[in-house]
């Protein structure tokens, strides 16, 4: 072999390398990239979970609220401070407007050895809560049933996930209680 052939094969030999070193370059920031995108979405999908998370917690302590309160409507707005681990997220609970239904509590459903059923009985002296042969009359009772929506929501400042959560509620209620 002349010398000229030997020169020609070793600068394409380095021309073949030096494109498979692009190549492998241009592989290995796509790799990159790649990786923080899903790391991203991942951190994302997490942070959405927990704010998430964190709204249903704070509907489960108004629906605590409520069942302590003769009247739901009286359940003001408020910020519920909620924990998931390292973060903390202030939800916002709405006042409870909403209410869906509401119908009458009858006698004949209660159950006059029960403590919370008791409330629910006439007191009226001529309104008997048990009837001669031992049988609850029919006719609505001095208790209502309502079912209500808990609106909530809350927006994470970090990754800017925003969660609204709406829940239902159905509690009993005295009679002078009225869906507004």
């Amino acid at each position: 072999m002349s010398v000229q052939g030997i020169n020609k094969e070793r600068g394409a030999t380095l021309l073949v390398s030096m494109i498979m070193l692009v190549v492998l370059t241009l592989l290995v920031v796509f790799a990159i990239r790649s990786g923080n995108t899903n790391l991203r979405i991942a951190g994302n999908a997490q942070s959405q979970a927990e704010a998430d998370l964190a709204t249903r917690q704070a509907i489960e302590q108004v629906m605590e609220q409520v069942n302590a309160v003769a009247d739901p409507s009286l359940i003001p707005e408020q910020s519920v401070a909620v924990s998931t681990g390292p973060v903390s997220y202030t939800v916002t609970v709405q006042a409870m407007t909403t209410c869906i239904l509401e119908k009458p509590v009858l006698n004949s459903t209660l159950d006059a050895n029960s403590l919370k059923d008791r409330p629910c009985f006439a007191t009226q002296d001529d309104d008997k809560a048990v009837q001669a042969d031992g049988s609850l009359p029919t006719k609505p009772s001095e208790c209502k049933t309502q079912q209500w929506e808990i609106a909530a929501g809350v927006t994470d400042s970090t990754s800017a996930a925003k969660v609204s959560e709406v829940q239902g509620i159905t509690i009993r209620v005295p009679a002078v209680v009225t869906c507004k």
